[in-house]
């Protein structure tokens, strides 16, 4: 082997966590596990997930779990003893763990004298407005607050969530900030676009279902749409209101592409005019950024760090579980071409100066530094 082709194994990381669902989650610790083997770290996969992209499968290592829904599980009890045989045996310098994957994540930190450094990326965003959904998050919000306790160090994905912790007791110094990113080489604006110049394509990207405002959405769809047939609304996710988007219009206005592969979705994306997303769970949303990165303005709420992430020059912010509000934001953004291509490009700047990948990896690396550190 010549000099050239030695590659230095940066660190030795095993990650914690589900691959593969169409999920902000999943995408995340994709994003993040591909990053990671891009900077020559040697990345190990610790998994109840049956497909893990970008890794040998000798990198792979997997526990057995009863999947719940597509977005927790339930894992074999011997999972943490399988994590740390795996620590141990490659020599593990840190472990990255995705908190609200599974119920490994709980236990994990009971066997903390025989794994590496543990960190933890906390997904959870508090929930907006009184309904059972929101009654459900905050009780998943608390139960998963008492376990990241036990953590060497937390990363949060958004700023908004550190006051939380700190009134939580959390020390100021274990906590990290490191927001969503966005693929820009992936998402971004399209070369050509020969859509239909007459009419107004709106798109939602997420899961169906009443935390993200999908109800909302289409309410307001379907009373603008009376107001200016000139428009379309394209739905890419799956879950529980897929059946509310199939009996929206009865003229074919509503497109829904079910849960598509997250590489598809920036060909979607760059056909259509504005994001809407009046979603009840506050966040930095990946779908939101996402969109931004292909030069939409987005239509969505305004809670958690929204407020902050989009300006009133590149989108439109709406109140909590408001029908009309939307409705207003849609006919906006229809009425004035010129004034949502400024905000589209806007947008796109902003993903590409704050919120890249390649920036946000690099962070994530210096809180395993951190915590090694720490250990030693």
């Amino acid at each position: 082997m010549t000099q050239s082709q030695i590659v230095v194994i940066m660190m030795r990381i095993g990650m914690v966590s589900k691959f593969g669902a169409p999920d902000g989650l999943c995408i995340r610790a994709g994003a993040v596990l591909e990053g990671l083997v891009k900077h020559n770290n040697e990345v190990h996969a610790l998994t109840q997930s049956k497909v893990v992209d970008g890794l040998p499968e000798e990198r792979i290592h997997r526990f057995r779990a009863v999947q719940l829904n597509p977005h927790f599980s339930i894992d074999t009890l011997s999972s943490p003893k399988i994590v740390a045989k795996v620590s141990k045996k490659h020599n593990l310098e840190v472990l990255h763990i995705q908190m609200n994957s599974g119920s490994t994540e709980f236990t994990l930190p009971y066997f903390k004298k025989s794994l590496p450094p543990l960190v933890v990326t906390y997904h959870l965003a508090y929930a907006a407005g009184h309904s059972i959904y929101s009654t459900l998050f905050g009780i998943a919000w608390k139960a998963s607050l008492f376990a990241s306790r036990k953590y060497d160090e937390v990363i949060l994905v958004d700023p908004s969530q550190k006051p939380y912790f700190i009134k939580s007791g959390f020390s100021e110094d274990k906590l990290n900030v490191v927001s969503n990113g966005v693929d820009t080489s992936l998402f971004k604006p399209g070369e050509i676009n020969d859509k239909d110049e007459d009419v107004t394509d709106f798109v939602y990207v997420g899961r169906l279902s009443y935390d993200k405002g999908v109800h909302i959405l289409l309410d307001a769809f379907r009373e603008y749409h009376s107001e200016n047939p000139k428009t379309r609304l394209t739905v890419i996710g799956d879950g529980m209101l897929k059946g509310q988007v199939d009996t929206c219009t009865d003229d074919g206005s509503v497109c829904w592409l079910g849960a598509i592969d997250h590489d598809k979705i920036p060909s979607v994306l760059q056909k259509m005019d504005a994001f809407v997303i009046p979603q009840n769970i506050g966040g930095l949303g990946l779908s939101v950024m996402e969109a931004m990165g292909c030069g939409l303005p987005v239509i969505t709420t305004a809670i958690g760090e929204t407020v902050r992430l989009i300006r009133e020059d590149e989108g439109i912010l709406v109140t909590p579980d408001s029908v009309s509000a939307v409705v207003e934001g849609m006919r906006i953004m229809a009425e004035d071409k010129k004034k949502r291509q400024a905000m589209g490009l806007r947008c796109r700047k902003k993903i590409e100066k704050d919120f890249s990948w390649q920036n946000q990896i690099g962070l994530i690396e210096d809180v395993y530094r951190k915590a090694i550190e720490k250990a030693n």
